[in-house]
């Protein structure tokens, strides 16, 4: 049976040693065997660990990732967990296709008065006998929006927007994590191809993003002066950037 050091299985995981440690204080990673005085890690920790952060690139948090490797199956109902197996198949998650059923559980009792301004404004797309949702938490954000009387219109112009923002954050944040790694301060075990840390740059973005984008929507929903605002924060940010 394979046998891992800690560092050799931060190494193949692509998860730092203290984070390793952190994953063992709170339950859901196992306690490593022993080999004599030295800790040693097993495949089944390796696979474990891998489950672990692909559950945190589908929106999981540490504690409700441990709800989910403790919960035991009901007898015949099979296990719950695969509902969260992070080895399934990630395409189609945001883009999909639904029945008429399945529209109607999304419209609720909005009923078919906003349809064509959904289709207008490409959140939904006619298939045949389906309906195309190519981009189903922005069609769920719209009809919030919607529902505090924001239209479908604007909420279209919103997504584009919001869409191009953050393709430009993504690639800022990759960019200067890669040129950190190239000088030693990208952290541990981190190396120049990032490709392997991929599922680690998307739990950071569940955790971080969605509370961060929410907080700076209320500093500027709250700014008397947006122009002042945006000067001085850029501003601040160039005063930083000097240190």
């Amino acid at each position: 049976m394979p046998r891992y050091t800690r560092a050799e299985l931060a190494d193949i995981s692509g998860v730092a040693a203290r984070t390793i440690r952190y994953y063992h204080s709170l339950g859901v990673l196992p306690k490593p065997g022993r080999a004599g005085k030295e800790v040693v890690y097993s495949d089944a920790h390796l696979d474990r660990l891998r489950d672990i952060v692909a559950m945190q690139a589908r929106g999981l948090r540490l504690d409700a990732i441990r709800e989910v490797f403790d919960a035991e199956p009901s007898p015949g109902a099979g296990d719950w967990r695969m509902l969260f197996d992070p080895r399934a198949a990630q395409t189609g998650e945001r883009a999909v296709l639904v029945d008429d059923a399945e529209l109607t559980g999304l419209l609720g009792d909005r009923g078919t008065d906003v349809l064509a301004e959904l289709i207008a404004a490409g959140y939904l797309e006619r298939r045949g006998d389906s309906w195309f949702v190519p981009d189903r938490p922005m069609l769920k954000g719209a009809l919030v929006l919607y529902d505090v009387g924001t239209d479908i219109t604007l909420s279209g112009v919103l997504r584009t927007l919001i869409r191009e923002r953050i393709a430009d954050l993504a690639d800022d944040v990759v960019r200067t994590v890669r040129a950190a790694a190239g000088t030693g301060y990208g952290g541990e075990d981190i190396g120049v191809d990032l490709t392997r840390f991929r599922d680690q740059f998307l739990a950071m973005a569940w955790e971080v993003g969605g509370a961060t984008f929410a907080a700076e929507i209320e500093r500027a929903a709250n700014v008397v002066d947006p122009v002042e605002d945006t000067a001085e924060r850029r501003r601040l940010h160039g005063a930083a950037g000097a240190r």
